[in-house]
């Protein structure tokens, strides 16, 4: 990558300062490269079996905040839970750090969304990312796989039509009138909902498909 950082990479510290706790670190992490545009960065990277330093230059963004162009995944250790109860414990230490960092993720979408649209990521790009991680460590799939699993929950919940949150939306509204929505209205909003959401994932699908490094090559190779 431009930034010198590939994937798999562990990121830790920032000029100096460890980043061992999560979700403090991630926060940490951004916040240090959104205030940091065109001022270096010196970063502890392991790779492997290897560490080393790496300065890194954040590109400031339509905001004016710095930006790397990588995405982040928690590094969490997995540690062997002595009872059932400590097992417990720590699952829900991490569902709780996980949903937190998906829930400030839609925020950041949500407030800023012109420019973190392009990050909104497809099937066919979730696979291309999973294929990275089980390349360079096929344990992260299962912290992987839990991250999607609590992003779908949370897009599931959403007040959007053709999703349950839509009717929870509509279940909320038919307790506040005190009787339910005309059934045509509500076959109207939730076909037009499932129209909208499919042809958002076709979408994606199409974009993440021709963004795929095979075709990318396949392009300049024939010269488009």
């Amino acid at each position: 990558m431009e930034a010198g950082i590939e994937s798999g990479d562990v990121i830790l510290a920032v000029n100096g300062v460890e980043l061992d706790n999560f979700p403090q670190a991630t926060d940490f992490f951004i916040e240090k490269v959104q205030n940091s545009p065109n001022q270096p960065l010196e970063f502890t990277v392991r790779r492997e079996e290897q560490t080393f330093p790496l300065t890194v230059t954040p590109k400031p963004d339509d905001q004016g905040q710095g930006k790397i162009g990588v995405g982040l995944i928690p590094n969490i250790r997995l540690r062997q839970s002595q009872n059932v109860w400590d097992a417990f414990s720590y699952s829900a230490d991490a569902f709780q750090n996980l949903a937190t960092l998906t829930v400030k993720g839609f925020w950041q979408l949500i407030s800023n969304f012109a420019e973190n649209a392009k990050q909104v990521a497809g099937p066919v790009k979730i696979v291309e990312y999973g294929a990275s991680i089980a390349q360079n460590n096929a344990g992260n799939l299962f912290q992987f796989g839990a991250l999607i699993s609590i992003n779908l929950a949370i897009i599931n919940i959403l007040p959007l039509p053709a999703l349950d949150g839509g009717q929870l939306a509509f279940l909320l509204l038919e307790g506040l009138r005190g009787k339910p929505l005309p059934d045509k209205l509500q076959e109207g909003i939730m076909q037009t909902g499932l129209v909208l959401l499919l042809s958002l994932g076709v979408f994606l699908i199409v974009r993440d498909t021709f963004n795929l490094t095979f075709f990318q090559e396949l392009f300049q190779q024939i010269g488009l």
